[in-house]
C-alpha cells in the first residue's frame, strides 16, 4: 500500500498514542494534504520542525504497529469482509434460470460465504477477549 494512505491508517490507529503536537502535524500533512510550508505557517513552528514532528511521528507509528500489529490485523479483515462482499454481489447478478439450475452451488457459496464469517468473528472475537 502507498506510503501515504498506510500512514493515514497507522494515524487512525495509534494516532491518540502520539504527542498532540505529532498527531496534530501529522494529521495536517497526511489527511488534509498541507504542504510543509502551510503546517509551518499555520502551528507558528519552522518548516524544519515540522518535518522533524513528521518523521518522530511516523517512526512512533511504525514501531507502535511492530509491537502491537493491528495494521496487518486490520488488513486481515478488510480481506475477509472483501471476499464476503465480491461473493455476495456475484450471487446477486445471478439470472433466476441461473438459480434454478445449480442450487447446489449456490449453497456451497453460501456456506462458503458463512464460514468466512464465522472464522472472522470467531477470529476477532478472540483477539478481543485476548485484549487485542
Amino acid at each position: 500500500m502507498e506510503k501515504l494512505a498506510e500512514v493515514a491508517i497507522l494515524l487512525d490507529l495509534y494516532g491518540e498514542l502520539l504527542t498532540s503536537k505529532q498527531r496534530d502535524v501529522l494529521d495536517l500533512y497526511y489527511n488534509h494534504d498541507l504542504s510543509l510550508a502551510e503546517i509551518a505557517e499555520a502551528r507558528n513552528i519552522s518548516r524544519q520542525g515540522v518535518h522533524d514532528l513528521i518523521k518522530r511521528g511516523e517512526r512512533s507509528l511504525y514501531k507502535l504497529d511492530k509491537k502491537l500489529n493491528y495494521y496487518t490485523k486490520w488488513s486481515e479483515l478488510e480481506r475477509g469482509i472483501e471476499s464476503i462482499l465480491e461473493e455476495l454481489e456475484y450471487i446477486s447478478r445471478l439470472s433466476d434460470d441461473d438459480f434454478a439450475d445449480s442450487p447446489d452451488s449456490i449453497r456451497r457459496r453460501l456456506l462458503d460465504i458463512r464460514q468466512k464469517l464465522l472464522t472472522l468473528g470467531d477470529t476477532w472475537i478472540g483477539r478481543l477477549n485476548d485484549g487485542i
